[in-house]
């Protein structure tokens, strides 16, 4: 069995992990090598296919998380279909 300080450490090397990902993501998209938005629909179909027992907790939570972060939601805006709703009356 793992001591919390050995969990701790682990979560914190994912939670970096997932960081490193997005910057990398975000670089990528920033200099036209890529474009962010076809990780967001991998990221969505990854959720979808979220086997019952990783709903609700960390995974599901950190895909949402890239998800949204590739669609350019802000921090609070969980609803993607929202957003776009509030987006597209701007326009």
């Amino acid at each position: 069995m793992a001591t919390r300080q050995e969990f701790e450490a682990l979560l914190e090397t994912l939670a970096g992990l997932a960081a490193a990902n997005m910057v990398l993501v975000e670089t990528l998209h920033e200099h036209r090598v890529l474009d962010k938005t076809h990780f967001a629909h991998a990221f969505g179909r990854a959720l979808d296919g979220l086997a019952p027992e990783h709903r609700g907790g960390m995974v599901e939570h950190v895909l949402k998380n890239l998800r949204d972060r590739c669609m350019n939601l802000r921090a609070g805006e969980d609803d993607a279909q929202e957003w776009l709703r509030k987006l597209l009356e701007r326009s």
